[in-house]
């Protein structure tokens, strides 16, 4: 009698744990929905360039989930999720999401990104990667988690230099002007609501992974590169789909390219600095090569003057690649 009620009592906690996750990705999901759409709107108010608002703007706003899930993984003491989430979900942006992208409409790619944004990804990657084997323990501590958060500050400064140079202005009226302001108000609103949601998500995504993965005694790091890496990037779908819908394709790859690098920046640094963060799975290295290899592939795509719906079924087909090896590996 005593062991069925203890096993009645586990299913109802798994279940739990589950409605929990659910319900963190849609928070996540929603919240980087209107973080993303309304920051790009004001932005695009003030007459930011398209590949700017890709490259920053909408890249911050979808890198949100990850860097809100990194913090709580954090306070959790599950440094392993972060890792996991990092590496995952640039993994899942090139692969996943660009894949499909292209399997829904090819993407003229000539003169989308420059070539030097394409070494900054590289460089970061590798950065990123090489800062966990320089040392014995795996880890990402204060001083590279610094360097990290300086460079994309720096980027940061360089880009917004470069859109005050290319800034486009217009002639408004009066009634323009007032517009504009109640326009910009509901935008600031909305962008504090979907931060809210961001925040709840958050927490509640990684109270049901972390419990899940304990209960199945997996590492934090695998479901961090699977499950949360996935849950965290529905809103760099969601916005791809639309971007590409309206045929901004500036915007989506400039989106995918900047996301990337504020992960690895921006959630990497922060994450790094609060930390360190800690790898536990038996091979670490075949989540960073994995992570590399599609870095390098989507750079070499990106040479090219377009996509089709072949390089999404490649793409694709490396993601799920990838995803497959570590969890056979690291399981």
């Amino acid at each position: 009698m005593g062991q069925s009620l203890n096993a009645i009592s586990s299913f109802a906690f798994f279940i739990f744990l589950f409605v929990s996750l659910l319900i963190g990705i849609g928070c996540l999901t929603k919240g980087g929905d209107l973080l993303s759409d309304y920051c790009s709107s004001l932005a695009q108010g003030l007459g930011v360039p398209s590949v700017v608002v890709g490259l920053t703007v909408v890249s911050i706003a979808t890198s949100a989930p990850e860097l809100f899930t990194s913090i709580s993984a954090i306070r959790s003491n599950a440094t392993g999720l972060v890792i996991g989430n990092i590496i995952g979900s640039n993994i899942a942006n090139i692969g996943l999401i660009l894949g499909i992208s292209l399997l829904i409409k090819p993407i003229d790619s000539k003169n989308s990104i420059h070539p030097i944004q394409l070494i900054l990804l590289l460089g970061t990657t590798l950065f990123f990667s090489s800062a966990f084997f320089i040392g014995d323990e795996h880890s990402l501590g204060l001083l590279y988690g610094a360097i990290l958060t300086l460079f994309i500050i720096i980027y940061l400064l360089g880009l917004s230099f470069h859109s005050l140079k290319n800034r486009v202005t217009f002639d408004h009226s009066k009634q323009d002007n007032e517009d504009n302001m109640v326009s910009g108000l509901k935008c600031l609103i909305m962008i504090s609501i979907g931060g809210i949601l961001l925040w709840l998500g958050s927490e509640s995504l990684v109270y049901g992974s972390t419990n899940i993965a304990r209960m199945a005694g997996l590492p934090d790091e695998l479901i961090g590169f699977t499950l949360i890496a996935l849950g965290t990037s529905l809103p760099e779908l969601a916005a791809s789909i639309a971007l590409l819908r309206k045929n901004h394709k500036d915007m989506l790859l400039g989106n995918i390219l900047g996301s990337n690098l504020f992960n690895l920046g921006l959630v990497g640094g922060i994450s790094g600095i609060l930390g360190p963060i800690f790898s536990n799975v038996k091979f670490p290295w075949i989540d960073h090569l994995s992570m590399l290899l599609l870095t390098l592939i989507f750079s070499y795509c990106m040479l090219g003057k377009k996509l089709n719906r072949t390089h999404g079924i490649f793409l694709l087909a490396a993601y799920l690649t990838a995803t497959i090896t570590t969890w056979i590996y690291n399981s």
